[in-house]
């Protein structure tokens, strides 16, 4: 790992990710080791994992709580927003049958990129599902990588077309599929419109499919689950989603009114499906795929119409607003461009660089120089920047992530019995 890039980053109290046993990644090899699926070519599981709060349990559940980071846990726990999670945080802390590990999310700090490694036990860098936007040599064009369509507009996917097969484009295999074919059983309970999205079906189509049309009802969902049991004595996983905190953090901000409320809807939801059961052969796990830096709408860089920048660029550009991806033959006057007309305002990591150091995770590499580009630009104070326009809109928000403050890449997983 070359130090100058590693030392350069912690200089500015950056979060590195950690894949060896402390991050995301690390979720769902404990989640396989547990069922016993896991093998040799998994990332370790996760290296605080209490073992006495895995033994015996036959069923797994992990509740990702989409943007909800440490700091902003921690935040609405102490104000009483979140009771129930509040209770299970002192249950950690007495240690009865519950536990809280601080860990670290994937780089980039991102939903597709998280998602895709909860779903695979994969890093970034393996499955390739690398930011929100990127410029994919296979369609010649930045692609939104939730739903693989043009990144330009609000709809639309690459699979639409029948004689386009999702399961082409997959880079490694999920985790339900694998479970699946050891005898357990795997579910995903996520918002109905999700079910035909070209995530699902990339790396879920092995699971049972159970959706839910209001958020409300995913806690309906999983305790109906729970106590049903349909399957038998086999051992089973379940992943439950919840998305409202995440885009409530994009619209008013981490710390808004409007966050607090949501947080409050979904620590109810999750207290009606897991509290007041004597079972205990199953073990829950809250945690999130990324945090929230707040950003001043105000102060929004506008690369997009950068007309000079543009001029320098290979392709369009693409990543984060916090973690902006250039492709160029021209890296050294990219740099010099963004550091003239943005003062201070990027700190500059050549892609290369970025690999070598493990940012984006294990493997060799390959996908990863085809689908970053040569120059990375990442925001480390309250600035995001337009990267992509969207139907001809473009995003400001008061809560974003992608880089590497501790905001942005410290998550919760919270373990418990139940």
């Amino acid at each position: 790992m070359p130090s100058a890039l590693v030392e350069r980053l912690r200089a500015r109290s950056l979060v590195l990710p950690d894949y060896a046993g402390g991050g995301l990644v690390n979720v769902a090899s404990s989640v396989l080791e547990i069922l016993k699926v896991r093998d040799e070519s998994d990332p370790p599981p996760l290296r605080a994992l209490d073992p006495t709060l895995t033994r015996g349990i036959r069923q797994v559940v992990v509740v990702l709580a989409d943007g909800l980071g440490t700091a902003q846990l921690r935040a609405l726990a102490a104000s009483g927003d979140v009771p129930f999670i509040a209770s299970l945080l002192t249950r950690a802390e007495r240690g009865e049958r519950a536990q809280l590990i601080e860990a670290t999310t994937i780089f980039p700090s991102t939903t597709a990129a998280a998602i895709t490694t909860l779903n695979t036990a994969r890093t970034p860098q393996e499955h390739g599902n690398l930011a929100y936007f990127i410029w994919l040599e296979e369609f010649a064009q930045v692609t939104q990588m939730l739903r693989w369509g043009p990144g330009i507009t609000r709809r639309g996917s690459y699979f639409d077309n029948a004689s386009v097969d999702p399961r082409d484009f997959v880079k490694v295999p999920s985790i339900h599929g694998r479970i699946r074919s050891r005898g357990g059983a795997s579910y995903v309970i996520e918002p109905e419109i999700f079910r035909q999205e070209a995530m699902t079906r990339m790396h879920a189509s092995s699971a049972t499919y159970t959706g839910y049309f209001l958020p409300s009802s995913m806690g309906v969902r999983l305790r109906g689950l729970i106590e049903e049991r349909p399957w038998g004595e086999r051992p089973a996983y379940i992943y439950a989603y919840w998305a409202g905190i995440d885009s409530i953090a994009h619209l008013h901000g981490p710390q808004s009114a409007e966050h607090a409320m949501e947080a409050a809807l979904f620590d109810l939801d999750l207290s009606r499906a897991l509290s007041g059961r004597t079972s205990d052969d199953t073990l829950v796990i809250l945690t999130a795929d990324h945090g929230h830096a707040f950003t001043d709408p105000d102060k929004l860089i506008d690369l997009v119409g950068d007309a000079e920048l543009r001029s320098l660029l290979r392709n369009p550009l693409a990543g984060e607003p916090r973690l902006v991806f250039l492709h160029t033959d021209e890296p050294a006057r990219v740099k010099e461009h963004l550091e003239r007309r943005y003062p201070g305002a990027f700190l500059l990591i050549d892609r290369d660089e970025a690999i070598d150091a493990g940012l984006f995770g294990r493997g060799d590499g390959e996908i990863a120089r085809r689908r970053v580009g040569e120059v990375i630009a990442m925001l480390t104070d309250d600035r995001a920047a337009s990267i992509v326009r969207v139907d001809g809109q473009t995003f400001r928000h008061r809560g974003s992530h992608g880089g590497m403050t501790p905001a942005e890449m410290n998550i919760p997983v919270l373990a418990w019995r139940a």
